[in-house]
């Protein structure tokens, strides 16, 4: 990797993020200049049987439907593919109607918040957008604002997706560049301080985005979009992270209905210093799919420079992380100390901010060596509450927690406050198999520094994930939050 501009090997790295195989046909088939896209719908076709479509390719469905008529007229899935659209619309109305309360709490507490993604493509009303999926919905608020806004929400029933209590992550309201929060069946908002996953921190160029939204209506109030320029920004520098191609159509869509400032999406991808996702992005739609985009935008983006540790984290970026290799988490990991170093913001582990513990063996042994345990064993239940006595910080605590095995193997998590403060999150998994009816987990934390005043600990158990209203029985037993007792806590 060299730091200017295009050189040996940067065509293959900038590939290397493109849509690959049936994938690829489909989004052909949808953009494409209609003699490519018949044969590319051909291909597919041929290669694939329609009850084996894969969620990706499901998602594209709605753009190929719209060409079908010219691709294939007589096209035997066209009635199969308009009730997959019909159910998908009914879907997308139901999550919008039930994220609705979401955008009243933020309006109700003053608290300004952009829509991006695919909330603004329904905002806006752009033609794909009621054939597109709507997952969540992406919220952008002021980071002065995360934490009224966390409240805010909080205090409309809203629930972190992941199971944190509330305050979990008021701690990781300052680290945290997004969380989902999901309330009902189908409400379900996903909260960003920063609408990019990595980017340069750049105070002019966030307040420019501030500056530019547009007003727009979604679920039936007033809401603010990206411009069409910054919102081909974002979608191009969420591109290369994404299994799935919906980021196809909406670049192609807002090319080819709105009016893109290209010098400044140009300026603004270099300053943000996500020129590689950009640049990918729109070559794969230009040279491979045939979208047409200005004649210079891509030599322009292709002539900046790209330090080397923006080009690593591309490169170990360009699929879902579940799926990366350690060569590419490695990397990762290097890339993101390069980028914090000038001035990047990057996604962050929680434990960057409070403490995440795993249970080990060890800790019991140790333990046991130790002075008595200073509680007496709990009654079994869903929280814990303990009056801590003063102390003036520095002290260590071993917590010993016991609870009934779980029928099945499962995680179970615990979140710990002192004083109403979160300060670490207890995670272990037990249950199935051979294991004994009764389990034991100890676990090792700090407590906060105080000025010898007593305080309250408090342990609660937390469900692994939102639940639903109604849920299964076996469901919650299987991510509820978990009963618990107390065994016994040391003093290290």
């Amino acid at each position: 990797m060299n730091d200017g501009g295009d050189g040996p090997g940067d065509n293959g790295r900038r590939m290397r993020s493109w849509p690959e195989g049936l994938l690829d046909l489909l989004i052909q088939s949808a953009l494409s200049p209609t003699a490519q896209a018949r044969q590319a719908w051909s291909a597919w076709m041929a290669a694939r049987q329609f009850d084996e479509i894969t969620w990706q390719e499901m998602r594209l469905l709605g753009a190929v439907q719209a060409r079908l008529p010219e691709l294939e007229p007589q096209s035997p899935l066209r009635p199969r593919i308009d009730g997959i659209l019909k159910n998908r619309w009914v879907q997308a109305q139901m999550k919008l109607r039930e994220s609705r309360p979401a955008f009243e709490c933020l309006t109700a507490s003053g608290i300004r918040f952009i829509v991006f993604k695919g909330g603004a493509f329904q905002a806006e009303n752009l033609s794909a957008a009621n054939r597109r999926v709507l997952g969540d919905v992406d919220v952008l608020v002021h980071p002065k604002d995360a934490l009224a806004a966390l409240d805010a929400l909080h205090r409309g029933g809203w629930e972190a997706t992941n199971g944190e209590s509330v305050e979990y992550l008021r701690q990781l309201a300052t680290i945290r560049l997004n969380g989902n929060f999901r309330k009902g069946s189908h409400g379900n908002v996903d909260l960003h301080v920063s609408p990019f996953h990595y980017s340069r921190s750049d105070e002019s160029r966030d307040e420019d985005l501030w500056q530019r939204a547009v007003p727009a209506r979604l679920a039936g109030l007033p809401v603010l979009v990206p411009d069409a320029t910054n919102a081909m920004l974002i979608v191009l520098a969420h591109a290369t992270e994404s299994a799935n191609g919906d980021w196809t159509i909406d670049v192609a869509t807002r090319v080819r209905e709105q009016a893109i400032d290209w010098d400044r999406l140009v300026e603004t991808a270099d300053r943000r210093g996500i020129v590689p996702a950009c640049l990918a992005g729109l070559s794969y739609l230009s040279l491979r799919v045939g979208v047409p985009l200005p004649h210079d935008v891509i030599p322009r983006l292709s002539a900046l420079r790209v330090p080397f540790a923006q080009r690593l984290k591309y490169w170990s970026n360009v699929r879902d992380r579940s799926e990366r290799s350690l060569p590419e988490k490695a990397a990762n990991r290097l890339a993101d100390r390069l980028l914090v170093r000038r001035g990047f913001s990057v996604v962050v582990k929680d434990r960057s901010a409070i403490t995440v513990t795993r249970s080990t063996l060890a800790l019991a042994a140790l333990a046991r060596r130790a002075r008595s345990s200073l509680v007496e064993p709990s009654d079994p239940g869903l929280e814990y509450l303990w009056h801590l006595p003063g102390h003036e910080g520095g002290t260590r605590l071993l917590v010993k927690l016991g609870f009934a095995c779980p029928v099945r193997s499962r995680r179970l998590f615990f979140d710990v406050c002192v004083g109403g403060i979160a300060i670490a999150r207890l995670r272990t998994r037990a249950g199935g198999g051979r294991t004994a009816k009764t389990v034991t987990r100890s676990f090792r934390f700090d407590l906060p520094a105080m000025d010898g005043s007593a305080a309250s600990l408090r342990i609660s158990a937390r469900p692994a994930h939102f639940l639903r209203p109604g849920v299964a029985p076996a469901e919650r037993e299987d991510f509820g939050p978990f009963p618990f007792h107390v065994a016994a806590i040391w003093a290290d």
